[in-house]
């Protein structure tokens, strides 16, 4: 894989959020003004499915991610495989990497970067390594109040309004519009549906307030997360959303791409004894966030 000369940030961006947003940004300024390429390179899989958790789920898949870094400007998004023996480089080898293999002439990193085995790189280290390939090493300030772990707490207990804050945008699943058992056309609310994939993290299953984005238009509606306990036995989790504004799902929905933003948590999912309490139910759902 042949790279232009480029100024480069490198890491996990799990999130997006605001401190990374600030970060690409400069990235993507430095590169324009000396010519060269914005590069965003990101390790996948997410480390600590290697490290720590083989279950872990990121906030954002990876083309979620993408969309979220090209919306910043960035020239080009590069994935650095991840595993076992990429953790054990010892961080000479890997700043080495980093301007031979990846062509930086400037990488931008945060304050509290490191890298390599054990964490054991740091700056100082790599403004040496820098030195010997005459490429430069910036610095970017980071925001003290914003990290991925916090805005994954504030996700976890529904505090999405807070989480939006930290993420500068509100927590989205985006995909491929589904055709499901299309039981919501059968109880009078049809109904949107993806199944996310496993490796996205998903908040709690229950019904939220949403805005979701068909052909770049947003349209209010209400999503469940969920196994639709009351009117299925499926063991699969679906999203799906009904949007009240469009009084038939037609089928030429289905393979489109549509973006469901979280806005705010209503409740949780339950069975219902019946159909009737169910559909009562989605009404009530309905008036409490659209009227």
């Amino acid at each position: 894989m042949e790279i232009e000369k480029c100024v480069l940030t490198i890491g996990k961006f799990e999130g997006i959020h605001c401190g990374h947003q600030a970060l690409i940004k400069t990235v993507e300024s430095r590169a324009k003004a000396k010519n060269l390429t914005s590069v965003v390179a990101i390790f996948e899989p997410h480390p600590a499915k290697i490290l720590r958790e083989p279950n872990y789920k990121p906030i954002f898949t990876e083309s979620e991610r993408a969309s979220l870094i090209h919306e910043l400007g960035v020239d080009k998004i590069i994935t650095l495989p991840f595993n076992s023996e990429v953790a054990q480089q010892s961080p000479e080898e890997f700043a080495c990497e980093i301007f031979e293999k990846l062509n930086a002439r400037e990488v931008v990193i945060g304050e509290n970067y490191r890298f390599g085995k054990n964490r054991e790189g740091t700056i100082e280290l790599l403004r040496k390594i820098a030195d010997k390939y005459s490429a430069q090493v910036h610095v970017f300030k980071t925001m003290p109040d914003i990290s991925t772990s916090y805005v994954r707490e504030l996700l976890v207990e529904n505090k999405l309004n807070e989480a939006s804050q930290l993420l500068g945008h509100p927590f989205f699943i985006a995909g491929i519009v589904t055709k499901g058992r299309q039981l919501g056309r059968v109880i009078g609310f049809p109904t949107l549906n993806l199944y996310p994939k496993d490796d996205k993290f998903l908040p709690e299953n229950g019904v939220y307030k949403t805005r979701t984005l068909i052909n770049n238009t947003p349209m209010d509606g209400i999503t469940n997360i969920g196994y639709r306990p009351t009117v299925s036995d499926s063991a699969e989790t679906a999203i799906e959303t009904h949007i009240p504004k469009l009084v038939a799902m037609p089928d030429e929905m289905y393979g489109k791409h549509i973006k469901v933003e979280f806005l705010r948590f209503i409740r949780p999912e339950r069975r219902f004894d019946s159909i009737e309490e169910l559909q009562s139910q989605i009404q009530t759902d309905i008036k409490g966030v659209l009227t």
